[in-house]
């Protein structure tokens, strides 16, 4: 269940040692704070400010140079701080001066002086800049290449999340730190946090509340993926170990504990490392990959070579072989079948499988007899929906719903509920059958769960009994009978079929 804000909690944080110190720590938030490589930028190739200026090189202080340029300014309010940073700083940009050899200063054209991409590939730079300067309107924005913690965060706390640009809307990703910081704002506003509480709350006692960002505690694999690099990844790869976790490009797809295959594009085209997903996959508008998944538990394995795989009666047929990697290809998803003839290669050169993540051929149905409706939801709902990534505590069972004057229904298992009186909402709503094997059982349950679904504004329904799950999304409104996705408990024990139904009613796919 998420939570709201709770105040009684947050003092107890703010009364502890490990309070006092975050709050200490953003009381005075220097230049540290964010990673030493995006502090600076490093113009080296700008022919005309070496002719200009006789230097080779020019550096910009990013958070000094956005300090000064705005700790002077005025403001009334958020609305119109928020309005400058978008009309004066990132349309215009932030001018700053240089002196030739002969001392005589000169204002250079503002910053960025060229990419506007500079705007959001130094995010946390930028912002920190203004939180140093205006800190009563800006908050610094840490969270570039782990946009997933922001989206957990969010969703915790029931803080809307500005919808994220696309990847070509270079403007809007440019764009999007106001939107984010104002979301904030509001938040630190309506509970009455300082700025400084704030940054707290963002980066230390929300911490406690979304998923780890390393290899504690993975769950068991869903899918096998290939990811890439290319030559300037080699030596991270190289270096790695089974501790190491670092940021990938990757697929929206993919999902914590998933197997990852490492292979290098050039030069040596090659399968060398087999990874494990530490996060799901998900779009960060901050990051010029835009895609990325933070991966953990490396393995160096026996290689194998692009011809191998070219040259495989299975592999050889997988698009992305055909593609030699290229474009979206190389994020691209294996089949069980398909991991397993790339493992029987490695097998061939003498590598030691027993160390290498696997995932189950098959997962056998309980062997229960099932006599009722509440059999279907012990022994196949449940552990079902455990696989998928809940628990007990993310559903409510036989929820009140008023329907009508009078009448309530209880729906058997509600997803990310909000239960005040009159305002009952929920993101998904599951009905458990005995069996729907006929005709007339199935559209009557549909209707019925329908009913709840529209009720409570879900996005998904789901239907369930012994013949396996049913899902509707919601489509222009509503849910329709006839695209009803339907597999069997014997279908869903193929790792490949329950990661197809994972991505459409998993937990992060429901809640998050």
């Amino acid at each position: 269940m998420h939570m709201k804000f709770n105040r009684f909690v947050w003092e107890l944080f703010t009364q502890s040692d490990r309070g006092k110190k975050a709050i200490k720590k953003y009381s005075h938030l220097t230049n540290e704070f964010i990673d030493e490589w995006c502090r600076t930028i490093d113009f080296e190739f700008f022919e005309e400010f070496k002719e200009r200026f006789q230097v080779p090189s020019l550096s910009i202080d990013v958070p000094n140079l956005v300090r000064q340029s705005i700790s002077e300014v005025k403001f009334k309010g958020l609305e119109e701080a928020s309005r400058y940073y978008i009309d004066t700083m990132v349309s215009k940009g932030i001018p700053f001066e240089m002196a030739d050899n002969a001392g005589n200063k000169e204002v250079v054209a503002g910053f960025p002086l060229e990419n506007e991409e500079d705007w959001y590939d130094y995010v946390a730079a930028v912002s920190l800049g203004l939180y140093q300067g205006q800190p009563d309107y800006f908050l610094p924005y840490n969270f570039r290449g782990k946009f997933n913690q922001v989206e957990e965060i969010h969703a915790e706390f029931n803080i809307p999340l500005p919808p994220v640009p696309g990847k070509a809307d270079k403007s809007g990703r440019c764009l999007y730190y106001a939107s984010i910081n104002g979301v904030w704002q509001e938040f630190r506003l309506r509970y009455g946090l300082s700025p400084v509480e704030m940054c707290a709350f963002l980066y230390d006692f929300a911490q406690e509340f979304i998923t780890p960002m390393d290899a504690s505690d993975l769950p068991l694999p869903s899918k096998v993926w290939f990811i890439t690099g290319g030559s300037w990844d080699i030596e991270t790869v190289d270096k790695a170990t089974f501790d190491t976790v670092t940021r990938w490009s990757g697929n929206t797809a993919i999902r914590r504990g998933d197997i990852l295959m490492m292979y290098l594009v050039n030069p040596r085209k090659a399968i060398e490392s087999i990874w494990r997903a530490a996060t799901d996959g998900s779009i960060d508008p901050f990051l010029h990959y835009h895609v990325t998944v933070w991966i953990c538990s490396h393995i160096k394995i026996a290689p194998v070579t692009f011809a191998e795989l070219k040259n495989h009666p299975i592999l050889s047929k997988k698009s992305a072989i055909k593609a030699n990697f290229q474009g979206p290809s190389s994020r691209a998803s294996c089949t069980v079948e398909e991991y397993e003839a790339v493992l029987k290669i490695m097998e061939n050169k003498g590598q030691d499988l027993s160390i290498l993540p696997r995932i189950p051929l098959n997962q056998q149905l309980p062997q229960v007899e099932l006599q009722n409706e509440r059999d279907v939801e012990v022994h196949l709902i449940e552990p079902f929906l455990n696989r998928l990534g809940y628990k007990e505590t993310d559903w409510i069972r036989q929820m009140s719903v008023k329907m009508g004057r009078g009448e309530r229904n209880y729906p058997d298992y509600v997803f990310g509920a909000k239960t005040r009186r009159g305002e009952e909402s929920a993101k998904m709503v599951l009905e458990s059958k005995y069996q729907l094997s006929a005709q007339r059982e199935f559209v009557d349950a549909f209707y019925q769960v329908k009913s709840y679904a529209l009720r409570l504004q879900s996005k998904v329904m789901a239907m369930a009994a012994k013949e396996g799950v049913w899902i509707f999304p919601l489509e222009n409104g509503t849910f329709d009978i006839k695209k009803a996705i339907h597999k069997t408990w014997g279908e869903l024990a193929h790792p490949d079929i329950f990661h197809e139904v994972l991505t459409r009613i998993g937990k992060n796919d429901v809640l998050g």
